[in-house]
């Protein structure tokens, strides 16, 4: 008896889909379709599939499909990467004096720290979202985003002034304009 018929048409197609998905890597930024039995067909960024579900992100709205309503999936179309922050990012650190700053950038290094300085007893957290061009520089600092802990207005002007003196390593072929975020916990 061959080995294939100890499998049903279903753990085939999982399997296949799961393969395809291993080997495709798993966080993928490209454009993908999905098909439902429905005949629906989805479009979006398929970044994983656990537990017989699927995450996929439509129109960035993380998106969970049961694999049993999925048909078929097409990892053939590619969108490259915008340059929008993706809340996947690795929380990246650097020391700037005294301070320990944490950054998130896809795939980019910051090579020179914002330079912190105080002068209050204010205590908190500034998130500042960047926007940093190919070259590294940060063009555009907007302070107390999601995450901040104070609404300090002297902590937020630092903050911003001191997050446009940060610089990231250069990406040539990157996106013109990347968004980020630097935390500093003052």
């Amino acid at each position: 008896m061959p080995l294939i018929s100890c499998y049903t048409y279903r753990d085939m197609k999982n399997l296949i889909v799961l393969t395809v998905c291993l080997f495709s890597g798993v966080n993928i930024y490209g454009q993908h379709s999905v098909i439902l039995k429905s005949g629906e067909r989805l479009q979006g960024v398929v970044l994983a599939l656990l537990n017989d579900t699927l995450q996929m992100a439509i129109e960035r709205e993380m998106t969970l499909i049961d694999m049993k309503e999925v048909t078929s999936i097409f990892f053939d179309e590619y969108v490259p990467y915008d340059g929008s922050l993706l809340l996947d990012d690795n929380v990246k650190f650097i020391k700037s004096g005294k301070y320990l700053i944490e950054y998130q950038m896809k795939d980019r290094l910051m090579t020179n720290p914002p330079v912190v300085s105080i002068g209050t007893e204010d205590k908190g957290k500034v998130v500042v979202e960047v926007t940093v061009n190919r070259t590294g520089l940060v063009m555009k600092a907007i302070p107390g985003i999601t995450g901040s802990t104070t609404s300090s207005e002297y902590l937020l002007t630092k903050a911003k002034f001191a997050a446009q003196g940060a610089r990231f390593e250069p990406a040539p072929q990157g996106p013109i304009e990347q968004k980020g975020t630097i935390a500093i916990t003052y």
